[in-house]
């Protein structure tokens, strides 16, 4: 059964009775997707909720995690420390994280120098954590995103191209050899995981993803973002400057990229049938795997 916002803000809710709070409290939601997140402003938290086939253990060390890399000097979105409750908090049916809220300058927008720059600074930062962390997986999302489209009754033709395409990458990436070298990565470096603060302080979010894997990987979403979504060259060149890595240079570019895209690809199926604005947009994300290489395929942003 495909997990809903509602059964998220019911695990929010629950979450609640571990602080006290006896009536639920207005939650406004921040984003719905792998993760649900609401912002409790009165308490100054954000709550995340994971999906329900969440590990605790995993959840646990994302926290720890954080922990740490803030101590090395990393400016990232902190755990919350609430007297009495522990982290995180194992409700009947979600495994939910308190978060620091911030508030953010909503007129900031993070440029491409300055994500590559956080970027070398994250994997400087976690290095030290390379046998802390477990081994780069993926298609540990992938494969489950497909099978719940499938549950869900969402139509073969959306699926099977999808499914050939991870059957391709299956088995190719065992193949690839990193450049850069394996260490600690994000797994999801875009844009809009940096949270931009008044005083242009950039803050780095969600963790969920982090491995050790190929270091490529973290560079991938910024070539994504400028063969799909119209970045200039001028803005790809500094992100790859202040980086210190082009990726366009890996002989494995293509496959890396392949691979994010299927990502984003199946992500979206799961909000499949909620607007039409966004189904057209799936389809037109899956009529372009039949073309990967054309920069002239627009995509929108989500």
């Amino acid at each position: 059964m495909a997990w809903k916002e509602s059964d998220a803000r019911m695990a929010a809710f629950d979450a609640f009775a571990r602080l006290g709070v006896g009536t639920p409290p207005e939650l406004d939601l921040l984003r719905f997707g792998e993760n649900a997140l609401y912002a409790y402003r009165d308490r100054g938290l954000v709550l995340r909720v994971a999906r329900p086939e969440s590990r605790v253990e995993q959840v646990a060390r994302t926290v720890e995690f954080v922990v740490r890399l803030a101590a090395r000097g990393m400016e990232v979105a902190e755990p919350a420390a609430v007297s009495g409750v522990g982290q995180p908090v194992v409700t009947s049916t979600d495994v939910v994280i308190l978060w620091v809220y911030y508030e953010i300058d909503a007129g900031c927008r993070v440029t491409p120098r300055e994500l590559g720059g956080l970027l070398r600074h994250f994997h400087d930062c976690a290095a030290p954590d390379g046998d802390r962390v477990g081994p780069w997986e993926p298609f540990a999302l992938l494969r489950p995103r497909l099978d719940g489209a499938r549950r869900d009754g969402i139509e073969q033709s959306l699926i099977d191209p999808l499914e050939a395409l991870l059957a391709s990458l299956e088995s190719h990436v065992p193949d690839v050899v990193s450049t850069l070298g394996t260490g600690v990565i994000h797994g999801d470096m875009h844009y809009g995981n940096v949270m931009c603060l008044p005083g242009r302080r950039l803050l780095l979010i969600d963790f969920d993803q982090i491995s050790a894997g190929p270091l490529e990987w973290d560079l991938v979403p910024n070539l994504v973002t400028y063969r799909r979504f119209g970045m200039s060259d001028e803005d790809y060149a500094s992100f790859s400057a202040a980086y210190g890595y082009d990726l366009r240079a890996s002989p494995h570019a293509g496959t890396f990229i392949a691979l994010r895209e299927l990502g984003m690809m199946t992500w979206l199926l799961q909000q499949y049938g909620t607007s039409a604005s966004l189904d057209a947009e799936i389809h037109r994300r899956i009529d372009s795997i039949n073309d990967p290489g054309s920069r002239a395929t627009a995509w929108r942003a989500y």
